[in-house]
């Protein structure tokens, strides 16, 4: 009797520890284990060598899982048989298909799920041996299989998961909340165009590159950038960039009567469907920081500037000559006063709302209202209340905005 229950307790804990491996395997992280390999763990290395061929090592568990459940089930009955009445063979059964599911499924399922980092690259090692032992059996294995499996995919992580497990590490306090947001952008990149993020035409001061320093000094001491495009001619014709910093050297070096063309340096050109993350990697490329919009029929759109991008990834820069056209006022935590050249993705940032709509706060609004709105106009959208408070020049200037609480 003590023999059987040894060899029953065998077949039991044999089974269980091929499970938990296997689940610890299935559950493994690749990316975890390349950060281990980086830091000169060997076994990491090994399983991530595993999880490459992953037909391979799911056959070794199926033959060893064969050999251990069926064979050992079968040679535990015969023996038991010798041992109990037919009653007491139907209680002995019961009782060790019960522990089989506890112990060889369930618990060590769960123990190689919540352990995987550890169980799955100690186990590696004689794995990958047994692995090689099995290989004839595998390779036949392989061969009656290869047809069904034609095209399947490998194991690989799509964006979509990335960026869900970007949102799963930030609920659970892994990694920052602005990380996460961070990194979610970074995929945005290629949805968003040239025409999403750059100044409009109107709002991009250009500089006459035939005027001398001395008298485009007001148009140097207004400017709020650091670059300033050149023009020849008319203002759409761009002939290149300017650094305010040169010209401010050249004023105090004696040459005011210079023109400002002598110092205008290459810019770059893109049409407004160019995609940001293209553009980022032009002016990387290129060392550009401005580059001028062109629409379809070749004329200035406006500009973009690496800035426009990079805020795209971090939020809102602002810097010590930043003026009011591109902040909000915060009056209370659903209430705001903002510019009519504020991103909707400022407004969606602050309220937490999800307005599609890639254009300005002034486009926006005169897109709902159909026309140019008078100053007191109101207009409800969704649970956002739109008081215009300010017109300019055939252009919304100031908007109160309010979050209706529900």
């Amino acid at each position: 009797m003590a023999e059987l229950i040894l060899l029953a307790i065998t077949v039991v804990l044999a089974s269980g520890l091929l499970s938990m491996v296997e689940a610890s395997l299935f559950s493994y992280s690749v990316s975890r284990g390349h950060v281990e390999a980086e830091k000169g763990n060997l076994r990491a290395r090994q399983a991530i060598e595993i999880r490459k061929k992953p037909f391979r090592t799911i056959a070794t568990f199926v033959i060893l899982s064969s050999v251990v459940s069926v064979g050992g089930s079968i040679f535990v009955g015969s023996r038991a048989a010798g041992y109990f009445s037919s009653t007491g063979l139907g209680i002995f059964s019961a009782f060790l298909t019960l522990s089989s599911i506890l112990c060889s499924e369930i618990i060590p399922k769960n123990i190689g799920e919540r352990w995987n980092h550890v169980i799955f690259p100690i186990a590696a090692v004689p794995l990958r041996g047994l692995t090689l032992a099995l290989l004839p059996l595998i390779a036949l294995l392989e061969a009656v299989v290869r047809p069904f499996a034609y095209g399947a995919s490998p194991f690989t992580t799509s964006e979509e998961e990335i960026a869900l497990l970007t949102k799963l590490g930030a609920s659970e306090g892994k990694i920052e909340p602005y990380e996460a947001e961070m990194i979610q952008k970074v995929f945005k990149l290629k949805d968003i165009t040239a025409g999403d993020i750059m100044t409009p035409r109107p709002f991009v001061t250009t500089i006459d590159g035939a005027r001398t320093i001395k008298d485009s000094a007001n148009i140097i001491k207004a400017s709020t950038h650091s670059r300033l495009p050149v023009f020849e001619g008319k203002e759409d014709n761009i002939v290149g960039v300017v650094h305010v910093r040169d010209l401010l050297k050249a004023l105090i070096d004696g040459e005011a009567e210079q023109k400002v063309s002598a110092f205008a340096r290459e810019i770059m050109f893109v049409p407004e469907t160019k995609i940001a993350d293209d553009i980022l990697r032009d002016f990387q490329e290129k060392r550009f920081h401005l580059a001028i919009v062109v629409n379809e029929y070749g004329g200035m759109a406006g500009a973009v500037g690496l800035e426009d991008v990079l805020e795209e990834l971090v939020g809102e820069i602002i810097d010590e000559k930043d003026v009011a056209p591109d902040l909000m006022k915060r009056v209370s935590k659903t209430e705001i006063i903002a510019h009519g050249q504020t991103r909707i993705a400022s407004i969606n940032h602050f309220f937490n709302t999800e307005i599609k709509s890639k254009k300005t706060l002034n486009g926006y609004l005169l897109d709902k209202f159909g026309k140019l709105p008078e100053s007191e106009a109101k207009i409800v959208l969704g649970n956002l209340t739109f008081h215009v408070l300010e017109m300019g020049m055939n252009q919304i200037g100031r908007v109160r905005i309010t979050k209706r609480q529900d």
